[in-house]
């Protein structure tokens, strides 16, 4: 049924939900997944922790924390599927608004020719929702791929 499943992964428990859940469906199905972050400079101008002083710039920490949530998430696939399985990994980083970055994972999948979209959402409502809207919901706007959202574990 699925040949190519392109999971999108922030390092969030429920991101990793949706990875074994996307697992679950790659062992089944045989097909290859792909694990992708999208990274956002723009979100550590905010940030003053210590441990984003010692990066030259934004970008820069985006990059290496977009490649450590990766790492986790294919070790994590792996334990999952075994060492032979077929997973890849994509970084993106996009110094742009929460729109565009939606739109920039449905055409990395869409360019990737995947069968299927997977992405937890944490199904924040109300004030939390309003202020900071949200990504699956920009998804599934932008895509017109099939489209798996899991949700956070009770």
């Amino acid at each position: 049924m699925y040949q190519h499943i392109v999971i999108a992964v922030d390092g969030s428990r429920t991101s990793q939900h949706a990875l074994k859940q996307a697992c679950g469906l790659a062992q089944a199905t045989g097909a290859a997944l792909t694990l992708v972050h999208v990274a956002n400079p723009a979100e550590y101008v905010a940030t003053v922790a210590p441990e984003f002083l010692q990066y030259e710039n934004y970008e820069t920490a985006a990059t290496e924390q977009g490649n450590a949530i990766l790492d986790a998430a294919i070790k994590q696939a792996r334990t999952t599927l075994g060492e032979d399985a077929k997973l890849g990994r994509h970084l993106l980083v996009i110094s742009k608004n929460a729109r565009d970055m939606a739109k920039s994972l449905v055409d990395y999948a869409t360019e990737q020719k995947a069968d299927l979209l997977v992405l937890g959402t944490h199904g924040r409502t109300g004030l939390m929702h309003l202020l900071m809207g949200s990504f699956a919901e920009t998804v599934m706007r932008e895509t017109r791929l099939p489209l798996l959202i899991i949700r956070r574990e009770a």
